[in-house]
């Protein structure tokens, strides 16, 4: 779909739409699913997590069945941090479409505007996913699996983009 427009959002309600947006699109993906059984816990969870920074990662050891929610996301926290890159790069995401909008061609084109970015600055970019699916979508813009790991009852996979 060449007739879908992506561009840079800095306005304040369009940054909180988009935390929104983000928030919704990725509450059922099975990372966050593997965190928490309640889809509200894991809304707010995304919510407050891409409304403000990530801070510092903490490592925490693999929770147990009877782990809360927090420590479950703690856990994630730190598979992200043990998996990421030593070399200066950019993280990509959240990457997310509204559901309702998905398959549209509307993620390809905001990520396609993203690795222009990448490329224009010529810097190295990394992304995560708990997608399959999402692999061959990630590896058309040139992104490769450099790592993979299991996440409670998800499997994650880490990808690598050179710029081009």
């Amino acid at each position: 779909m060449d007739d879908i427009e992506a561009f840079w959002i800095t306005e304040a309600g369009q940054i909180a739409q988009a935390v929104g947006v983000a928030a919704r699109a990725l509450r059922d993906d099975p990372d966050w699913t593997a965190i928490s059984d309640d889809p509200l816990v894991r809304l707010e969870m995304l919510s407050s997590m891409f409304a403000g920074s990530l801070g510092e990662a903490r490592v925490a050891g693999v929770p147990s069945g009877e782990a809360s929610d927090a420590d479950r996301l703690l856990h994630f926290r730190s598979i992200l941090a043990a998996h990421d890159l030593d070399e200066p790069h950019w993280h990509v995401g959240p990457v997310g479409v509204e559901p309702g909008f998905q398959s549209m061609g509307m993620g390809g084109a905001a990520m396609r505007l993203l690795c222009e970015e990448f490329d224009e600055h010529g810097r190295v970019s990394w992304v995560k996913t708990a997608k399959r699916e999402n692999l061959r979508f990630y590896g058309g813009l040139g992104f490769e699996v450099v790592d993979e790991s299991p996440m409670l009852s998800a499997h994650l996979w880490f990808m690598r983009r050179q710029p081009h």
